[in-house]
């Protein structure tokens, strides 16, 4: 009887202890269960807030005015638009503000291009762009100003700058009085020498240049000349340069020695199909001449001839004579004289005549 009673109380025990131990297990596993559920809801609470946040974020950058990418095309393709329709609205308001005030075609059209030199040739327009290879000159739009005798003054700020008044003349201007050309304040002229025919080709003198330039130095007027030229190569050139080598051999000069290099108006010009390295070939060879004779060579051209006929780049080792009717100039490069009307009015001189500036000390 004591013997069964012991080994009951025994096995209860273990019964008891393996149910202490079920207990804790389950409430491990509950507490397991609980906490996961704690961090589920922890979780979800989290991802509310996110999304939450995202959807205001969302709302507030549709209030401001944010679009999708779909959108900002539509709106970017509708810009385009607006500003390519004001564009062409405004550009031709302007042309036609131009054309209306009297401006030419050539004209408008240069102030469309202000990177590009502009030419009108033969029915076309051509464009070379402006190149920094060459010196620019340094003047503004309003640095010159004409005075009352219609003469062009420079008026800009740059005290080392000091300018002469000249003309240049030819048989054109027929008998000119030197005293009063003198008295109407001319400092220089640039007289022809002469020029070769623009179809045969022969050289001729000009019949006014001896008295021409006896004029001007008898009464103080410093001289410079020029010869019209038509030469195709270098043996013309140099034909051309010793006539008026020659001819100049007995006065004083102490203006540029000059080729005038223009293309001719008419369609049967010897000259009419020469091509730029040609033109530059025969300014060369001409100006070297002059340089080796003692006197200081220059080139007389427009803006056609320094485009069109030769490159100004090719040409920058000499003297410039721009021509160029108006104000401002419509040329970027260095000169060194301005020829600026044809259709100046100088007590002595009988009709018009060519007036120039000259801004370089000769």
């Amino acid at each position: 009887m004591n013997s069964s009673s012991g080994e009951f109380r025994e096995r209860r025990g273990v019964r008891n202890t393996h149910n202490i131990i079920s207990i804790i297990f389950l409430s491990l596993v509950a507490l397991l269960a609980l906490s996961f559920s704690i961090a589920l809801l922890i979780k979800n609470a989290m991802l509310k807030r996110e999304e939450e946040a995202v959807r205001s974020e969302l709302e507030a950058l549709n209030n401001e005015g944010y679009y999708t990418e779909v959108e900002t095309q539509i709106l970017v393709d509708e810009a385009k638009k607006v500003a390519a329709d004001e564009t062409e609205k405004s550009i031709k308001g302007m042309i036609q503000s131009k054309l209306e005030a009297g401006e030419g075609t050539t004209s408008t059209i240069r102030s469309l291009f202000p990177e590009q030199i502009v030419v009108a040739s033969d029915g076309r327009y051509y464009f070379f762009p402006i190149t920094d290879e060459i010196e620019h000159h340094p003047f503004d739009e309003d640095d010159f100003e004409f005075d009352d005798k219609g003469y062009l003054q420079y008026v800009g700020d740059d005290d080392n700058i000091t300018t002469k008044t000249g003309v240049d003349v030819s048989r054109f201007q027929g008998d000119i009085d030197w005293k009063k050309v003198s008295d109407a304040g001319i400092d220089f002229a640039i007289i022809r020498s002469g020029f070769r025919g623009t179809t045969e080709g022969k050289l001729l003198q000009d019949d006014y240049f001896e008295d021409n330039i006896k004029g001007a130095t008898k009464n103080g007027i410093d001289v410079g000349v020029y010869f019209y030229s038509q030469a195709l190569n270098e043996t013309e050139a140099l034909e051309e340069v010793q006539m008026m080598l020659d001819m100049i051999e007995p006065y004083e000069i102490k203006y540029p020695v000059v080729i005038d290099i223009e293309s001719a108006d008419s369609d049967s010009a010897r000259t009419v199909n020469l091509s730029s390295d040609s033109y530059e070939e025969v300014a060369k060879v001409f100006c070297e001449a002059v340089k080796k004779a003692g006197y200081k060579p220059m080139i007389y051209g427009n803006v056609k001839s320094f485009t069109l006929l030769m490159d100004a780049v090719d040409v920058d080792d000499y003297d410039i004579w721009i021509a160029y009717y108006g104000t401002p100039l419509y040329y970027p490069y260095h000169f060194d004289m301005w020829q600026y009307t044809s259709t100046g009015s100088v007590d002595g001189i009988t009709g018009n005549v060519d007036l120039n500036i000259c801004i370089t000390d000769y």
